[in-house]
């Protein structure tokens, strides 16, 4: 059975099924929160309007991390569930969740024991860690971590470690993983109503099919709204005069080239202009520079990065650099928004809470906004009691999230690149992709002799075969923003992929002319509007 003709199988499941739960909304949460679901018992659907990690979920900085800026703030709660979060994911996804280092530099005589105090309440916060504590570090292996730190009145600094991820592939897989234990998935479908019983108590939706454009009505015992920066717009379809309870804000990641900023570990900036902090972060062979924190009003699919947020970044990151950095060195950018739940004055992003928040409307619909990646299984585990609760539904099993392996865990070892790189003749980058993308699944998706998409590119036709079957993918930019990320890596060689992406996927799904240059386009306007903003 080809994607295309399983999707209708799934719609055809929608229409005839009654759910326990009916989840909206295919990012962290959501997936999350269908896994979790599916895993205790329950009859799931999980309904995504655009591609399963389309928005703010693909966007982040790719960190699982107990947010050491927090420290300062004395959330010493919300740390040690982030921490604990955080090794329980380096256990049960290994493949795309890695221990990173980071260096935190020190300039002032101060600073090396006053971070170092607040690092110590890291790593007790952390408990029994697999990975190290801090330690006090020298300049000269400051500068050997990263070597293109400013040296100029380098005292030296701290060494600590938190995690780093691939937080498309983690959210594309949670949705697999959802699927595979019972859940009904699909992407592409956007909710125009909700069905209501005498009481004005939510039974169900009606869903538009946005392929197809034909509506079908899911009945369901409970909703839960995780559509994330749109939850005010799902809200208001429920009752037209709720009030908006989002103030969105908007953080901007920079990418530079390895060689442009050379470094064996990530760094913290500790304290900006606007008070946050900023990371310099290796990531799947670029370096990541950012992030910032803009209030914003309108609210759009493909959000684009301010000037000023740019210019904002470069400053900040040469403050700390002796690579100097300009416009000209950018090799993409990307743009994600925080749904941060406002409690209040709505001005200073920075100052609402990222911990996350449970609405529930009159009429049953229960929204969960904000929180981070770091705790996205605990936010679904709590989201999954509170549907339970809502819907009344009969009590099954426990949560067992916090022990679940995740696909690709299964087989995956530190020697596995070194395997695979032999078994196939490849460079080792490219091992290195293939393993943290599909772990011990690799050389299965692969088969015997895989076949480049483009000559020595390092990406292949069996990855494209993948997506489709049994990650979702249904056009140019799925494959090239989220199942591989190579849209927020480099711009040109998104460009040189394009085409070739394209007419591999219409020959998967079916495509007539004008299909493949629809998927097309919408991949080289959005490329198109990204290098504007760094012209």
């Amino acid at each position: 059975m080809n994607h295309l003709d399983e999707r209708k199988q799934t719609l055809k499941q929608l229409e005839s099924t009654d759910y326990d739960i009916l989840v909206l909304g295919g990012g962290a949460t959501g997936s999350g929160t269908a896994l979790d679901a599916s895993l205790r018992g329950y009859k799931v659907a999980l309904l995504e309007k655009q591609d399963f990690s389309a928005g703010t979920s693909s966007r982040s900085t790719k960190l699982i991390h107990g947010g050491v800026r927090y420290l300062a703030q004395f959330h010493f709660k919300l740390i040690y569930e982030a921490l604990s979060e955080r090794k329980r994911l380096l256990i049960n996804a290994p493949h795309l969740v890695k221990p990173l280092q980071f260096v935190l530099p020190t300039y002032v005589w101060w600073e090396k024991p006053f971070f170092s105090i607040g690092l110590t309440m890291y790593d007790i916060l952390a408990g029994r860690s697999i990975v190290p504590g801090h330690e006090r570090i020298s300049k000269a292996t400051a500068v050997d971590y990263f070597a293109s730190i400013k040296k100029e009145k380098l005292k030296g600094g701290i060494s600590y470690y938190d995690a780093q991820f691939n937080d498309a592939r983690l959210n594309v897989t949670t949705v697999r993983a959802a699927k595979e234990n019972g859940a009904d998935v699909i992407s592409r479908m956007e909710v125009v109503s909700f069905l209501k019983d005498a009481n004005g108590k939510i039974i169900g939706v009606t869903a538009k099919d946005l392929i197809t454009k034909k509506k079908i009505n899911i009945k369901t015992k409970v909703v839960a709204n995780t559509t994330g920066v749109w939850i005010d717009s799902l809200r208001k379809l429920d009752d037209p005069k709720a009030e908006n309870v989002l103030a969105p804000s908007q953080g901007i990641h920079l990418v530079f080239d390895k060689t442009k900023l050379p470094c064996r570990t990530a760094m913290i900036i500790p304290k900006t202009a606007d008070g946050r902090v900023v990371f310099v972060i290796p990531w799947e062979g670029k370096v990541l520079l950012g992030t910032t924190d803009t209030a914003i009003k309108k609210i759009d699919v493909e959000p684009l990065p301010l000037a000023s947020e740019v210019e904002f970044l470069l400053k900040t990151g040469n403050d700390y650099l002796d690579t100097k950095l300009t416009k000209a060195d950018i090799e993409s950018v990307f743009s994600g928004l925080r749904p941060l739940i406002s409690t209040g004055d709505k001005k200073d992003t920075k100052s609402i809470s990222r911990e996350e928040a449970i609405l529930v409307s009159n009429s049953g619909l229960v929204t969960m906004s904000g929180g981070k990646w770091s705790t996205f299984r605990k936010m679904a585990e709590d989201l999954t009691d509170k549907l339970i609760s809502v819907g009344n539904l009969p009590s099954k099993m426990k949560c067992v999230t916090a022990s679940f392996a995740f696909p690709g865990a299964e087989g995956y070892s530190k020697h596995l690149v070194a395997k695979i790189q032999t078994m196939y003749d490849l460079s080792y980058d490219t091992a290195v992709r293939l393993v943290d993308a599909y772990g011990g699944e690799v050389s299965f998706i692969l088969g015997k002799n895989p076949k480049e998409i483009k000559k020595g590119s390092g990406y292949f036709l069996e990855e494209i075969k993948h997506f489709v079957k049994k990650e979702f993918a249904l056009s140019v930019t799925d494959v090239l923003s989220r199942r591989w990320r190579v849209v927020f890596l480099d711009l040109k060689l998104a460009e040189s992929l394009a085409v070739p992406v394209a007419s591999a996927l219409a020959k998967e799904l079916g495509w007539k002319e004008e299909e493949k240059k629809s998927s097309l386009n919408e991949l080289t306007s959005h490329i198109k509007d990204l290098k504007k903003t760094i012209a």
